[in-house]
This record gives C-alpha cells, sequence and structure tokens, in this order.
C-alpha cells in the first residue's frame, strides 16, 4: 500500500490545504473541454472523449478512499466565470448520468440473478419431487433435464453476482467521485 501512495504522490499533486489529491489538466481554451465534433449550443455539448478516458483513468488509479479535485489550467485573457460555471456543470451532469445509468444497470443484474435463483430453486424442487415417480424413460429424462436446468440457472446467478458485477460496481463508483468531486480553474500567463 504505501507504493501505491509513494507512486500517487510523484504523478499527483495533493492540495496543501485539503489534502486532496488534484488531477491537473491544461487548457488553450475552454472550448478544449468539449468534443470539437459537436457543434451544438455550448451547454449542451458533449464532453471531449480523450478527456473523458483521462479523468476515468486517473480516477481509476486514485484508490475511492481518497478525495480528488480537478483542476484546469488555463491561459489569464480566458478568463470566463460563465464559462467556467458551465463547464462545471457539463462535468457534473455527465457523470452524474453515468452513475445513475451503471446504478440502473446494477439493479437489473440484480433482479436478473434473483430470478435465475427462483428458477433454479424451481427446477431443481421440481426434479426432486418427480424423483419418486421414476418409473419410465420420459420421466426419468425429465427429471434429468430438470436437474441440468436448475444447476445452469444456479450457476448463472452465481456468475452475475460474482464475475460480471465486479467491474459495474467500481465504474459506478468512480462515476460518482467524478460526479462529486469540486472543479476549479487556474489562470497563468501564457
Amino acid at each position: 500500500m504505501d507504493k501505491e501512495i509513494n507512486y500517487l504522490n510523484r504523478i499527483y499533486e495533493k492540495n496543501p490545504t485539503t489534502g486532496n489529491y488534484v488531477v491537473e489538466i491544461s487548457l488553450s481554451k475552454y472550448e478544449d473541454v468539449f468534443n470539437g465534433w459537436d457543434h451544438a449550443d455550448y451547454k449542451k455539448r458533449d464532453l471531449d472523449p480523450q478527456l473523458t478516458f483521462f479523468l476515468e483513468r486517473c480516477f481509476s488509479e486514485i484508490p475511492l478512499n481518497h478525495a480528488v479535485e480537478i483542476c484546469f489550467y488555463l491561459p489569464t485573457e480566458e478568463r470566463d466565470r460563465a464559462k467556467e460555471k458551465v463547464i462545471t456543470s457539463c462535468i457534473d451532469t455527465y457523470y452524474g448520468f453515468y452513475a445513475y445509468t451503471e446504478g440502473k444497470k446494477i439493479y437489473k443484474s440484480y433482479q436478473k440473478t434473483l430470478l435465475y435463483i427462483m428458477a433454479s430453486f424451481m427446477f431443481l424442487t421440481g426434479s426432486f419431487l418427480i424423483r419418486n415417480d421414476a418409473g419410465n424413460v420420459l420421466v426419468n429424462t425429465l427429471i434429468q433435464g430438470a436437474t441440468v436446468g436448475g444447476w445452469v440457472f444456479l450457476w448463472e446467478a452465481l456468475s452475475l453476482v460474482f464475475f460480471r458485477m465486479e467491474g459495474k460496481a467500481t465504474t459506478k463508483k468512480i462515476y460518482e467521485k467524478l460526479h462529486t468531486s469540486p472543479i476549479y480553474f487556474r489562470h497563468m500567463f501564457s
């Protein structure tokens, strides 16, 4: 753990006031935050894919139990508080939406898991109850099919919970962290 913290301290600045890690991004103009191919109204533009990739990568490197701030550096002559407010709102909305959609995906996965467990229970219970009446080949085939089906549904439920959900939960936490992280702008001479 100490190696990881040392690595993070070498790569990311820390805010001396708050102790939070700071992800620093240099921009030549405010529009660099947005997708260059998106010519919608300023407030409705999509974020730049390279920026979102960079932010998500940085936030996934920093452990979830550490707070993070986002600092944009711009030339002094570019100062525009209204644009800064719009950019902050856009990033907040963007990652709030993605955190919400990941939450919905997780909820649907839990619903599927519950459905698979119920189907497994029904198939296994049915095969156990019919087993007493097993006398002919058709009934034995149905029993074996129900048994296999029950175990397949149980395996699918377990694989959903233990293998496929792990990444979704982490992604949701990263999006929530991006959604709630403070964003500020610093201006410097170019």
